[in-house]
């Protein structure tokens, strides 16, 4: 006959290990989703905007450089895109991957500035419009 006492404190000592082990391993991965859906997802969603804004990018547009310079788009030729940096028209030659953003010629003001756009109504998570506070 199989004595069950001396039998049961190694299987559940091995089970309880298991269970520990299993656990960290799930709490690696949620830590790892998380991460995904907080830092990678929206970076690559940026990513491929400004890819999209390169592939429509046309003399006029408004354009600010990885370095902070502003200017409009003069010419276009292959990876190369020369931007008037000033109102003495200086032309200053960039490669695309060192343009930050891009704002569309339809979307500017005749002064260069950009054109406010009305937002939409602040709705809540439920769908019903949020009160505005008067003070």
């Amino acid at each position: 006959m199989i004595n069950y006492d001396d039998l049961g404190s190694g299987l559940l000592g091995g089970s309880g290990e298991m269970m520990g082990s299993f656990a960290s391993l799930a709490l690696l991965v949620l830590m790892f989703v998380v991460f995904y859906f907080i830092l990678i997802r929206p970076q690559r969603k940026k990513d491929k905007e400004l890819k999209e804004q390169m592939s429509k990018l046309s003399v006029g547009d408004r354009v600010v450089t990885i370095g902070g310079l502003i200017g409009f788009v003069a010419n276009i030729k292959d990876d190369q895109v020369t931007i008037s940096t000033s109102a003495a028209n200086t032309l200053v030659t960039f490669t695309k991957s060192a343009i930050q953003s891009v704002v569309k010629r339809d979307q500017l003001n005749p002064d260069g500035s950009v054109k406010k756009v009305e937002e939409p109504e602040k709705t809540s998570i439920f769908g019903k419009k949020k009160d505005k506070k008067e003070d």
